[in-house]
């Protein structure tokens, strides 16, 4: 087998976790129809597994105007495509994740840069988890004040 063309696309865990549910979905309408088709056991456990594991991902809660929006905002920065996709399938919560994500980032971009970056990702892709630590933090609260 020969790569014809090393990176043709590059597609968000979104993309990826809703091709999968269309794809296992088509599956199950053929075999309504014939129950005889049946679909290679390996293919399915690798389905089930990466649809379960891009379930536990921000990806699971993200909607395309998201993601226009995402895109939108980080349309000022100068970030490669996949430094966005980096971006947009992890959602950093702090500057460090972002140094992380993208190349030479020290040399492209100031502090004030990626402040405003984050704050971009964080208004576009908000985090179920965000609101997990606001009732963690709301419950450590009250306990402190119990005491």
């Amino acid at each position: 087998m020969q790569i014809k063309s090393v990176r043709s696309a590059l597609i968000t865990n979104y993309e990826v976790l809703r091709l999968l549910e269309e794809s296992q979905e088509a599956q199950k309408q053929v075999q309504k129809r014939d129950p005889s088709v049946e679909y290679p056991e390996h293919l399915r456990t690798v389905q089930f597994e990466l649809t379960e594991y891009l379930k536990e991902t921000p990806c699971s809660t993200q909607a395309p105007e998201q993601i226009s929006n995402f895109m939108k905002a980080m349309s000022k920065f100068e970030l490669t495509k996949a430094e966005k996709l980096q971006i947009l399938n992890l959602r950093p919560k702090s500057t460090v994740e972002i140094y992380l994500l993208i190349e030479e980032c020290e040399e492209r971009f100031t502090e004030e840069d990626l402040e405003q970056m984050l704050s971009s990702i964080i208004h576009t892709l908000p985090r179920d988890d965000d609101y997990e630590e606001e009732e963690e933090g709301e419950e450590e609260d009250a306990m402190d004040e119990d005491e």
